[in-house]
């Protein structure tokens, strides 16, 4: 597996093809027995990354306790639909595990949320065309980074034309914040399989524990 580019060459890496994602998204980061970086295998830890991240952001824009996420989703519950219920809930007054119980009885997000008048932009917009929870999430971490951690817009449009998940837009934009510098050239670089989230993290000094302290203190 190839080094990380230099990170002043990181602009010119922006051109790399697009692959598929480094892995399914999944309930909580309490099954991943894979959480620190392994040379011998070193895209074992990407699924623990990711989730961990997600779920920090998560817990430190709706100040929920991480482990009130991971029994939540113990029951089944899916990460996309833990973030759809504390975005909306926030914005509706009316409790995640509430909203959670409505999805559930009334088989989807879009009956759940009906005539909820505090929702608007993409998000409604979405909930109008029928959205599925996963791509509601994705644009509840849209407006959770940029309101809550000042990411810019056009940083958020070029990690979506690298080919970001919503998990990865989440892990890029600390990065980005902690290195001073873009880094979708590095999710072109995980997704066309020229290096792992583990490597990244190993050539920029960290480890998968430090990235929740790192997440917590960008959120404001």
């Amino acid at each position: 597996m190839a080094r990380l580019l230099p990170l002043a060459a990181l602009g010119a890496a922006l051109l790399l093809p697009a692959a598929a994602a480094p892995g399914e998204s999944a309930a909580a980061c309490h099954c991943y027995r894979d959480r620190t970086f392994d040379p011998e295998r070193p895209g074992a830890a990407d699924p623990y990354i990711l989730a961990t991240t997600r779920s920090s952001l998560l817990s430190a824009a709706y100040r929920v306790d991480k482990r009130t996420l991971v029994s939540t989703a113990m029951t089944g519950t899916a990460a996309e639909d833990l973030w759809v219920a504390y975005y909306a809930g926030s914005r509706t007054g009316l409790g995640a595990p509430h909203l959670l119980s409505l999805r559930e009885e009334r088989k989807g997000w879009p009956a759940a949320l009906a005539g909820q008048k505090e929702l608007d932009g993409p998000f409604a917009a979405a909930l109008a065309r029928g959205a599925d929870g996963r791509a509601l999430a994705s644009l509840a971490v849209d407006e959770v980074l940029a309101t809550r951690m000042g990411v810019a817009p056009a940083a958020l449009r070029t990690l979506h034309d690298a080919g970001a998940s919503p998990e990865e837009r989440i892990l890029a934009s600390a990065l980005a914040a902690r290195l001073s510098v873009p880094t979708a050239p590095l999710v072109a670089q995980v997704r066309a399989g020229k290096a792992t989230w583990g490597q990244v993290l190993r050539d920029c000094g960290l480890t998968p524990r430090e990235l929740d302290g790192l997440v917590r203190g960008l959120v404001r």
